[in-house]
Parts: structure tokens; C-alpha cells; sequence
């Protein structure tokens, strides 16, 4: 009987290990549908001189290069379609980039979590309805990677929403031949040109020296929080939040465990977006506002383009953030709804309630926010 139950016990083993060699291969050759695609901020411009994510069997996936990458950090230049659609995933990202505003070339060999990116794309997250009845299976389909000023890269993770997938640091280099990265053999005239129409508190900033990534390590920065409400008779069952750091989270990608998930980590929340039943059992929309420059809604911002005062925005929220946490344990980012809940129309939001920050110790009513309910549709 004994040494039937040591078979036993061997063949099991065997058999686990065959399935986590079987799931290990898996990980290296199953192919999804994915693009590369580069990010930069208007703020620290660059330009991609060479990457590539590198396979398990040392095949590569081009990371575009050659163009002026400005815009918003985190968000996609564009997307050049290059080799096969369907690709392995990568275990290495190795990328040089020059930035305009240090007038410095950066450079990374640095490896990436296979066996993370390999379950999000491998997941299944259902299938969405086309306005032509057309059924479309949600899914994450690309690589995004994200550059900032001192050699800061970031790798999300897009498609049905946003993932951060990594951050790293990259560190200067000067094996880069300048005669290979332009035309314009005068380096200084090159560098004086761009540097001319960048914003005026970068060209501030590279005149008195004080380049820094703070803004943007801080806006990866996270915090062990659950988010929930004041009404017990609430239940959430549906929500979609986009977080300071390009993520943007939902029932669909992540699930509702999330929402009560302290172990993770969640990134500043901009805005969200989270679907209840009442205690009526009646489908409610809820839109939030975490936090609103001068009083208004995002979309009543969006003319503010200077960047500036979109740090601002940013800024007195992860401060707000920043000093509760470093004062409180076991937060809860919770909606506090009115007595009286009056819904809205589209045409004529009502505000009835508030965001807080909730502790054993204290609760934060975070000035500015807004909470609008809908009938969900």
C-alpha cells in the first residue's frame, strides 16, 4: 500500500511538472495579434533611434523609430504596421532613443514580465456588438511604449483598456554616432532649432538646468486603497476608471475584485464611471469627478492645453493623495452620495454626492468633486 501511494505521489509530480513545462513553452511560442507603438510628451520630446522587442527564440519585433514623439505621455504617435500579425511575446526590450530637450542619447536592454503580458493577451475578455450587428472579441492588441526625460521608459499594455506593464530606467550613452542620427551634421543648430519652439517652461527648465521626471514617477506612484460607497444597499456591478498613470481598469479587463483589492496597488483614479443597482433593484449610471480645476468638468478643461496647468490639475491630486497616505492605512476611495439623489439628464447635470478618502483614523472630502447619476441606459 505504501509504495502505491509513493507511485501515486511520483506520478503526480511528474504530471504537474509536464503541465508547467507545457505551460512554460506556451508562454515562449503561442502567438497573439500585437502592434509596437511609441508615446512622448510635448514637455521632453524624443526620437526613437532603434528597438526592438526581442523574442524568446531570438527573433525581433521593430519598435517604430525616426519620428519627433510629442504629444501626451502615454498616448499612441500612431501605428505602423510591420511583419507578421500574429507575433510571440517578447522577454526583452532593448531600445536607444535621443531626447531633444537634454540633447542626449539613452539607451536599455531591460526584461520584460513574459508571463504577465502572455495571461493578458491570452485572457478571455467576451465579445462586444458592432453598430452593424457585427460581433468584435475585446481584447488587448498592442505594445505602448512611453518615454520621459532622464532616460524614464514605461511599457503599457492597450486594447480593452490600459495596463501598466513595466518602468525602467535607461542611462545615457555616447556610442551614438550624431552623423548617424541626422542629416544636419551642426549638432548645436540642430538641437538650438527644436529647443526654440519647445514649451517655455521646458525652455525654462534647460536653461537653469532643472530637467527632472518627478512629475511623471509621481504619476506612476500607487497607493493600497478598496473603492466603494456609503449606501450598503448599493451594489456595484459594472465600472470603467482611467487612473494618472494611462491605465484605464473595468469590470471586462480586471473583474470586480479589483474594486476591493488592497494587495495590487492602484494608480491616482482621474475619473470614473461605475454602474449600481439600488435598492430598487433599478440600474443606475454613476459619473465621477475625482477632483476638478476651478470647479469644472474635464471636458469643460479642454481647452486648457497649456501643460502647465494641466500639471497643475494633476498635481493637487496626487499631493492630496500623497499626504493622506502617508498619514492613514487601510483607505477607502468611496463615493458619498447625498440623502436625497436627484439623476440627471444629459442636457442637466445634477451633482449629488461627493468623493472621500475614508480611514479608522479620518475621511478627506476631496474639494471639487462631483458625482452625477444617471438612469443607465
Amino acid at each position: 500500500m505504501k509504495k502505491l501511494k509513493n507511485m501515486i505521489i511520483v506520478l503526480f509530480l511528474i504530471s504537474l511538472w509536464s503541465c508547467n513545462k507545457k505551460e512554460e513553452m506556451l508562454v515562449k511560442t503561442e502567438k497573439f495579434e500585437w502592434l509596437a507603438e511609441t508615446s512622448g510628451d510635448e514637455s521632453c520630446p524624443v526620437e526613437v533611434v532603434q528597438g526592438n522587442f526581442i523574442l524568446s527564440d531570438g527573433n525581433t519585433v521593430w519598435i517604430p523609430s525616426g519620428q519627433y514623439l510629442s504629444g501626451n505621455w502615454g498616448a499612441s504617435s500612431g501605428t505602423m504596421v510591420v511583419g507578421d500579425d500574429l507575433k510571440k511575446v517578447p522577454e526583452r526590450m532593448k531600445i536607444t532613443w535621443f531626447s531633444y530637450a537634454e540633447n542626449k542619447f539613452y539607451t536599455g536592454d531591460f526584461e520584460l514580465p513574459q508571463k504577465k503580458i502572455y495571461d493578458i493577451f491570452k485572457k478571455d475578455y467576451g465579445k462586444s456588438i458592432m453598430p452593424n450587428s457585427s460581433e468584435f472579441k475585446n481584447g488587448f492588441r498592442s505594445l505602448l511604449v512611453g518615454f520621459a526625460s532622464q532616460g524614464l521608459v514605461t511599457v503599457w499594455i492597450d486594447g480593452e483598456g490600459s495596463k501598466e506593464i513595466g518602468t525602467y530606467q535607461a542611462h545615457e550613452t555616447v556610442d551614438v554616432e550624431w552623423s548617424s542620427f541626422s542629416k544636419n551634421l551642426n549638432r548645436i543648430e540642430v538641437i538650438k532649432n527644436y529647443q526654440k519652439d519647445m514649451l517655455p517652461f521646458v525652455q525654462k527648465e534647460i536653461a537653469e538646468g532643472k530637467i527632472s521626471n518627478t512629475y511623471f514617477r509621481n504619476r506612476l506612484k500607487r497607493y493600497h486603497y478598496t473603492v466603494g460607497t456609503n449606501r450598503p444597499d448599493f451594489k456595484i456591478y459594472n465600472y470603467n476608471i482611467p487612473f494618472i498613470n494611462n491605465e484605464v481598469i473595468s469590470k471586462t479587463n480586471t473583474g470586480l475584485e479589483f474594486l476591493r483589492d488592497t494587495t495590487l496597488g492602484k494608480a491616482v483614479p482621474i475619473s470614473m464611471a461605475i454602474f449600481i443597482k439600488d435598492q430598487f433593484a433599478h440600474d443606475l449610471e454613476v459619473r465621477i469627478w475625482i477632483d476638478l480645476l476651478d470647479g469644472k468638468t474635464t471636458d469643460e478643461n479642454d481647452h486648457l492645453k497649456d501643460p502647465l496647468e494641466e500639471r497643475a490639475f494633476n498635481n493637487q491630486l496626487m499631493d492630496l493623495f500623497k499626504t493622506f497616505f502617508e498619514q492613514n492605512k487601510n483607505v477607502e476611495l468611496y463615493i458619498k452620495f447625498n440623502k436625497e439623489i436627484i439623476k440627471s439628464n444629459i442636457n442637466k447635470p445634477v451633482y449629488s454626492g461627493k468623493v472621500c478618502l475614508k480611514s479608522a483614523m479620518a475621511e478627506l472630502e476631496i474639494p471639487n468633486s462631483k458625482v452625477e447619476v444617471y438612469n443607465a441606459e
